[in-house]
């Protein structure tokens, strides 16, 4: 059985540059050395995939059935938008100009660990959710431990 990656943690604030790249965290770029892929997130959020995070997503995607036109519109929205990419010398990825309008981001950028991917968020989107995001948590946390077999 392979290890486990260690997953992505932490907020990395950016600024993206006049050629739209955007810099992958240093402690992160040995995942992307084979490249990885960028797609929408599920709202205002780009998701760069290494390729194994990307072969699950693909996984994911391809159990809707292809005889639906739901599946059919649910891959072809998740493939036509998916750009693979390469880590430049200096760590950077060159984001899409279409998926950047897509989600909204500006030039200030927030790179956010998010487990098994990264994700991209315009700054000002990120810190306009903080507060719902947090008080999420903790009804969730709480809730656990109210339930048998959680932390007291």
């Amino acid at each position: 059985m392979a290890p486990q990656p260690t997953p992505f943690t932490g907020q990395f604030p950016y600024q993206v540059d006049d050629r739209n790249r955007v810099p992958v965290p240093p402690p992160f770029r040995v995942s992307f050395r084979d490249g990885g892929y960028l797609t929408p997130g599920t709202g205002d959020f780009l998701v760069l995939h290494t390729p194994e995070s990307f072969a699950q997503a693909s996984e994911f995607v391809e159990r809707f059935p292809e005889e639906s036109d739901d599946g059919n519109d649910i891959r072809r929205d998740f493939y036509s938008n998916t750009y693979p990419v390469q880590l430049d010398g200096q760590g950077r990825v060159v984001i899409d100009r279409g998926l950047s309008a897509l989600v909204g981001l500006s030039r200030n950028v927030l790179v956010v660990g998010a487990g098994r991917r990264l994700e991209i968020w315009d700054q000002t989107k990120w810190d306009a959710l903080q507060a719902a995001r947090r008080a999420l948590r903790h009804a969730a946390f709480n809730a656990q431990r109210a339930t048998p077999g959680g932390e007291s």
